[in-house]
């Protein structure tokens, strides 16, 4: 039965037991002033509610904003180079021009020139060129005899990662010399295991502080953000909270710069401190790295500055939604800096790895800062009041979780299928097999907080250790997110095929039977073994096989070698030639035969 209903039972009484009609007036104005309460309570709902979709317009306008850059880059990749890859040249070459397909970073670039031997030449001078940023190249001051010759490059690609690379040439006849006589040594590059702590404790950190801001602005019921109910805000343990949640963050945030510098410019950490200009000024890692520390200090200091006590609820709820925001773009810093910001579509990759990222550190932090401090804002109050407390702010944070799960589930995906060659290498390289304990991580923490809605539907019992539980799976699973930042998803495959496991492809093609075998199939000078038979299956006798080698997952230049009776023994033709990166490649052959015969043929291989 409803207020009203009450009062106007309560006044039939009052005139059936003889009252004045005073009484019935004064009922009225009990009536009058209810529904005065009433319309100024649906007041404060509909300005709650354009607060909150300007509050949205203003994300989605974020948004658009990251959602269309002005620029998308691409993993560094060799598009062109001069000498190109495998090409005889008749004299020495005057110059090593390599092209890529985007500006690489102005920092820690190098060319390399070595020969058949692993010898060093003359220590040549790389730069990038003035007006093209995707062109490095070095002059040659001196001549080269005739040899087998390995340029190795190196660069910062677009996405912060160093890459590296290797293109062999071969001048005049090579004195005798083929590709498998040259040291060619191409690898991804390990990175160092503190890298990865630093960049987990940054997480830690930064989760501690959005968990702090988001139960005082967001979790608390209205009444309990003003006056003396603020009182445990001011208390040793949420200092203390706010304190070591800074001190992580920032110090993660400073023990990064020496990492990273070592790791980009390959060199030892006491020699980093001449590197930070350079690394700030011409790396894409520097610049984010600047800002996160603007503001993520500034954070701090608003985050500090809330928990002066003369400050009246309006300033500490501007000051809060500041840091709140300082914080947010924080993280979106971050994400110009790893694979989103090297996908072709950047924008969008970039708002996906930024609306993950936040998501997992709102819930874990929220998490944490009710499992610390929830116990203590709902015992300032007993009996049937405590347990409204305490639900209520369960409640609030339900919601929270639910929209934090969801985020985290479509950009998941959506990473997933971009980021991942295919399928297989979920399961078969160091990227796919981290980012599939994540994802069995997070569905071990949405468990426990779909058991964790239920309680706080029913009211029956308080959270207790599940919210423990949580928390922990929460922090383990950003153990695993900073792994991937550091892992390349094109890496090679962790299991290892033994050459004579990888069996030959063959394609039937105007009566012949074309077959095409690549050994050992990595990264490196590999052994292209071919044989063509006719339909009665005799050997069949080549005058020429022309090869050309496509990468169907990055824009690449081709790479050409040729086949001839040279290269033959018993129908059986065999060249070494160099694979230059892990992923699929496509095999265009163009065979030519002794009656003049000529066909082509096509094969996929998939390298790593």
């Amino acid at each position: 039965m409803s207020n009203r209903s009450i009062r106007l039972d309560e006044l039939q009484n009052t005139q059936s037991a003889g009252h004045s009609p005073s009484a019935a007036v004064h009922y009225r104005h009990v009536e009058s002033d209810s529904l005065h309460t009433a319309r100024l309570s649906n007041k404060r709902a509909v300005h709650k509610g354009r607060t909150m979709m300007h509050s949205l317009l203003a994300l989605l306008a974020l948004l658009m904003c990251v959602l269309f850059p002005q620029q998308g880059l691409a993993h560094s990749a060799v598009v062109e180079s001069s000498p190109s890859q495998n090409e005889v040249l008749e004299q020495s070459p005057q110059q090593i021009k390599i092209r890529f397909n985007e500006d690489i970073q102005r920092a820690y670039y190098s060319i390399q020139l070595m020969d058949s031997s692993g010898k060093v030449i003359q220590p040549i001078q790389a730069q990038i060129d003035e007006k093209d940023g995707t062109v490095l190249k070095a002059d040659v001051p001196m001549k080269l005899a005739g040899d087998i010759y390995n340029i190795s490059w190196k660069a910062v690609s677009g996405d912060g990662h160093p890459v590296q690379g290797g293109i062999v040439f071969q001048v005049g006849d090579g004195a005798g010399k083929d590709v498998n006589d040259t040291d060619i040594r191409i690898s991804d590059k390990p990175v160092n295991p503190m890298l990865v702590v630093m960049r987990w404790l940054q997480y830690a950190g930064q989760a501690m502080l959005l968990g702090a801001l988001c139960l005082t602005l967001f979790l608390l019921p209205q009444r309990l953000r003003t006056g003396e109910n603020t009182g445990w805000m001011m208390s040793g343990r949420y200092r203390w909270f706010v304190i070591a949640g800074s001190v992580i963050a920032l110090a993660a945030l400073l023990i990064q710069l020496p990492l990273r510098i070592a790791w980009d410019a390959d060199v030892p950490l006491s020699g980093t401190g001449a590197e930070v200009m350079t690394t700030l000024q011409g790396t894409v890692f520097g610049k984010v790295w600047l800002l996160q520390m603007i503001f993520t200090l500034l954070g701090i200091a608003g985050l500090l500055i809330m928990q002066l006590r003369n400050l009246s609820a309006q300033v500490r709820k501007i000051i809060g939604m500041a840091s709140f925001g300082l914080l947010i773009a924080a993280l979106l810093a971050k994400a110009f800096d790893g694979h989103a910001y090297a996908e072709p579509y950047a924008g969008i990759a970039i708002a996906a790895d930024f609306i993950h990222l936040l998501s997992a550190l709102v819930w874990s932090g929220a998490l944490l800062a009710l499992a610390l401090f929830l116990p203590k804002i709902a015992g300032l109050y007993h009996g049937e009041e405590r347990r409204n407390v305490y639900w209520s702010i369960v409640r609030r944070f339900s919601w929270w979780a639910i929209v934090s799960v969801a985020a985290l589930l479509v950009t998941g995906i959506y990473g997933s299928l971009v980021y991942l060659p295919e399928l297989n290498s979920l399961f078969t390289t160091a990227y796919g097999l981290t980012l599939l304990g994540k994802i069995l991580l997070f569905l071990i923490m949405a468990a426990f907080a779909g058991m964790n809605y239920v309680k706080g539907r029913k009211q029956e019992e308080e959270l207790g250790k599940d919210l423990i539980w949580e928390v922990l799976t929460g922090f383990v699973i950003l153990v695993l997110a900073a792994i991937l930042v550091h892992l390349s998803p094109m890496g090679g495959s962790l299991v290892k095929v033994k050459p004579e496991q990888i069996t030959a492809q063959t394609q039937q093609i105007e009566g012949y039977d074309v077959s095409l075998k690549v050994t050992p199939l990595e990264m490196g000078s590999n052994d292209f073994i071919v044989t063509v038979k006719d339909a009665k299956g005799q050997p069949v006798d080549v005058e020429q096989i022309e090869v050309t080698m496509t990468h169907m997952d990055m824009a690449m230049a081709p790479a050409q070698f040729t086949m001839n009776s040279a290269d033959a023994q018993n129908g059986v033709y065999q060249k070494k030639s160099m694979i230059s990166m892990n992923g699929r490649w496509q095999i265009d052959m163009h065979i030519l035969t002794k009656k003049l015969d000529s066909m082509d043929v096509q094969f996929t291989i998939k390298v790593g």
